[in-house]
């Protein structure tokens, strides 16, 4: 072969290379274009959804878990069975199969209160996820999603939110799946087009995915989803539907539905777990603890070690129980001879009751600032009408009724205080405060707890302390003043229909005249919305971070503090305040004789589009005023309030009925004079932008 044959053979191989080259980059970039274009439908799914925030509490349990705990249960024989069962694309295809063995493919934990159920769902779930890939399947390793049910956390007790963070997690795990993509494409197309999925869109979806993937599904503390009959009929529908694999963690109580009782297969298959299975992971987790405090000097020099091994075992299986207290004996409120004590001790503070009663007296030796933080920190957590997050709740917590509230009345580091303020009973997570176990607040409103000064048993009488606060605060801390700056009144042509079904909406109640806050709906305050601000400017209430707690609740606690009052004992046993009983009603009092701070109120619930209306509370005052007497401070008080409520909530029907779409649209008319004039009595002051002041005040 010559020498010009070789150099164009190898002139060849260049070009070929080269051209090869080209092809890959160029495959590379069409592949990339499509999985870009795959991406963005997994997030319009999954945006569709709507998840809530599903992590949280398996991360939390994950830091929680001691080392070496719960491993015990992974070799049980029920749950070995039950995971180890081998996926049948067969039975999968088979829909008379699929109907007849649904049931054993559920498994029922049950354990009583602060067993560790929560930390134990995370160790089945980490379990699960580490062996999937060695288990007895024919394709491909199972999937694993899960849910937490809180019965604190408005979105995350219901089993809606629960498919809808599955169908999520599962759109997640199989987003490369061609087959999946396809599928949820086409359901997309088949929906009514909504930006969020409905109820059934999501079931819909997850059905999909679980008929297409082995799956299994891991839901922890379904006793407190709000709707347990609905979630416990739906889950054999999916099971009869797809071979997934449930486990269903809950206490005993549970009411296990007669369609889960097929005698014949031995179902439903339920574990019940008690003292014995976690002993030795309880004896482990204090006997380290304690042993480490002493180290620390926790207990002083004279610590007798001997003590520690029988802490372990007043547990009774509550982990919980072992958890607090430890917590306990770390509290910075006991000294180091009161620790030692406690621990020798430790049978007086044996069972849930017994420590949360020992950590309260503990709370109540505290100087009188923290005890009230602490008291209220538990008030707005148990009875809030909705949760309020961290800024509200540290502005609510620095509130003394009747007085403005000052820069320092705020606490320092208040995130990293509350769970010292509360020795360890409430939490900070997921941007919000909340007890560290239901039991807690089930202690709290408990006959048992009654005669501490942190007692919620008398509802009544939190919501009254609860709303002073919110009262004081439009009295005190807002601007009695319009919120952002006047706009022009520009009439507009609305049919008497649209007014009237206006003051129709906000009229309808069964609490307090806020048709989205009564008593059995309280769903659409979270998702009302303000009136949107201009463009590039802060939102009106970014200063007041309490404003819309305040505004559009302080109702609904009055009312529900004087719908059920627990009866007052004799008069020779009344506190010397004139205002025990009822704190609400001097702040109420100067609140009404402010005709500036109340516009300051309408005017934020016109823009939280969610009008006010007291009609309801009106009668209830009327009862409360024929139960105390006249003579006494408090009888003529509440005469005078309940005279200035009337003339008020006759002047917010006035608006309701008259002015409702125009206010709607612009509500700082409320401050001007096409208002005053037009309605009776001139009741709302006006706004003289120029001179910064009520017209007829001083500037």
């Amino acid at each position: 072969m010559t020498v010009q044959n070789f150099e164009l053979l190898a002139q060849h191989r260049k070009e070929l290379l080269e051209y090869l080259r080209t092809q890959g980059e160029a495959n590379g970039e069409v592949e990339a274009g499509r999985m870009s274009r795959r991406m963005q439908r997994i997030d319009k799914v999954k945006a569709w959804l709507s998840s809530c925030e599903y992590r949280e509490i398996y991360e939390q349990s994950i830091h929680q878990r001691h080392p070496q705990s719960c491993r015990w249960f992974i070799r049980t024989p029920e749950y070995c069975s039950w995971k180890n069962a081998p996926f049948n694309s067969r039975i999968a295809d088979d829909a008379d199969a699929l109907h007849e063995s649904w049931p054993n493919r559920i498994l029922f934990i049950q354990a009583k209160p602060g067993f560790g159920k929560t930390v134990l769902a995370g160790q089945i779930i980490d379990d699960l996820c580490a062996e999937a890939e060695d288990l007895s399947i024919d394709d491909m390793p199972p999937t694993t999603a899960f849910f937490h049910f809180n019965s604190t956390h408005s979105c995350r007790c219901n089993t809606t939110e629960a498919f809808r963070a599955l169908a999520a997690q599962l759109v997640h795990a199989h987003r490369t799946d061609r087959r999946t993509l396809d599928a949820l494409a086409l359901l997309m197309r088949r929906t009514t087009g909504q930006q969020k999925a409905s109820s059934d869109d999501a079931l819909a979806v997850l059905s999909i995915l679980l008929r297409q993937h082995p799956t299994f599904l891991v839901f922890d503390g379904i006793d407190e989803c709000n709707d347990v009959e609905l979630f416990l009929t739906m889950i054999p529908e999916l099971c009869r539907i797809s071979d997934c694999r449930v486990i269903l963690l809950s206490r005993p109580t549970l009411s296990i539905p007669l369609e889960y009782q097929q005698w014949a297969s031995k179902s439903p298959h339920v574990v019940s777990l008690d003292d014995s299975h976690n002993a030795a992971d309880i004896a482990s987790y204090v006997t380290d603890h304690l042993n480490q405090m002493a180290d620390q000097g926790y207990f002083g020099i004279n610590m007798d070690r001997s003590v520690i091994p029988s802490v372990a075992g007043r547990a009774n299986g509550m982990f919980l129980w072992a958890t607090l207290l430890i917590k306990y004996l770390q509290s910075p409120g006991l000294s180091p001879n009161e620790r030692r004590l406690a621990l020798e001790g430790a049978s007086l503070l044996e069972g849930l009751e017994a420590l949360y009663h020992g950590i309260l007296a503990m709370l109540e030796r505290r100087f009188g600032a923290e005890k009230k933080i602490a008291a209220d920190i538990f008030r707005w957590l148990s009875l809030s009408i909705k949760p309020l997050d961290m800024n509200a709740l540290h502005t609510a917590l620095a509130i003394t009724p009747g007085h403005q509230t000052t820069r320092e009345s705020h606490l320092l580091h208040f995130t990293d205080s509350i769970s010292r303020l509360t020795c360890a009973l409430v939490e900070v997570a997921d941007g919000r405060a909340r007890f560290i176990h239901r039991s807690v607040k089930e202690y709290l409103q408990s006959p048992a707890c009654q005669d501490s000064e942190f007692s919620l048993f008398d509802e009544g009488a939190v919501h009254g302390h609860l709303a002073a606060r919110c009262i004081s605060y439009l009295a005190n801390d807002t601007p009695k003043r319009p919120l952002v700056r006047l706009l022009p009144y520009r009439p507009q042509v609305t049919s008497i229909t649209t007014s009237s079904g206006m003051s129709f909406r906000t009229s309808s109640s069964g609490d307090s005249g806020y048709k989205s806050l009564s008593s059995s709906d309280t769903e659409n305050f979270a998702t009302a919305s303000s009136q949107p601000a201009a463009h590039n400017s802060p939102p009106f209430d970014a200063t007041m971070p309490f404003l819309r707690y305040a505004s559009l609740c302080w109702p609904v606690h009055l009312t529900r503090a004087l719908s059920n009052p627990l009866p007052r004992p004799p008069p020779a046993f009344n506190n010397v305040d004139p205002f025990y009983y009822s704190p609400w009603l001097p702040v109420l009092s100067q609140f009404l004789t402010d005709r500036a701070a109340v516009t300051t109120w309408v005017e934020a619930s016109w823009r939280y589009s969610l009008p006010p209306n007291l009609s309801r509370l009106v009668p209830l005052l009327l009862t409360t005023k024929s139960e105390i007497p006249p003579a006494t401070i408090e009888g003529r008080e509440l005469r005078w309030v309940l005279h200035g409520l009337r003339q008020l909530s006759d002047a917010l029907n006035e608006l309701r009925g008259e002015y409702g779409v125009t206010l709607r649209e612009n509500a700082s008319l409320i401050w001007q004079w096409n208002i005053q004039a037009a309605t009776e009595g001139g009741f709302w002051p006006v706004w003289d932008e120029r001179r910064g002041c009520v017209y007829g005040g001083t500037g």
